[in-house]
């Protein structure tokens, strides 16, 4: 029975990568805009190709979406709000920080 008592401790050993998984860091800003919902769209899908989010692209009904590498963006028009949102998801908290401050500037 002592042995299960050592049994958190030996999985910690056993499963290393269980105890430093990695969840995504998801940062999002905003910018207001003062243009149509579907200018903001068209925008929206320029941006992320020009912020290099080209693969798996997907145009939105209210945006688009795109990957690069391990993180990945998604531009939301809200024009009848006058705002637009941005958001990226990564591993890294710098990394997506800085990318998601990328695109806004692009846009």
């Amino acid at each position: 029975m002592k042995y299960l008592q050592l049994l958190p401790i030996l999985s910690v050993f056993a499963f290393p990568t269980m105890s430093v998984a990695q969840y995504p860091i998801i940062f999002n800003h905003v910018k207001y805009i003062s243009m149509s919902q579907d200018t903001c769209i068209s925008r929206s899908e320029e941006v992320v190709k020009e912020a290099g989010f080209d693969k798996n692209f997907e145009p939105l009904r209210s945006g688009a979406f795109g990957v690069n590498g391990s993180y990945s963006v998604s531009v939301r028009c809200e024009a009848t709000k006058g705002i637009v949102f941005f958001a990226v998801a990564g591993p890294d908290n710098k990394t997506a920080s800085n990318l998601v401050r990328r695109v806004q500037k692009i846009f």
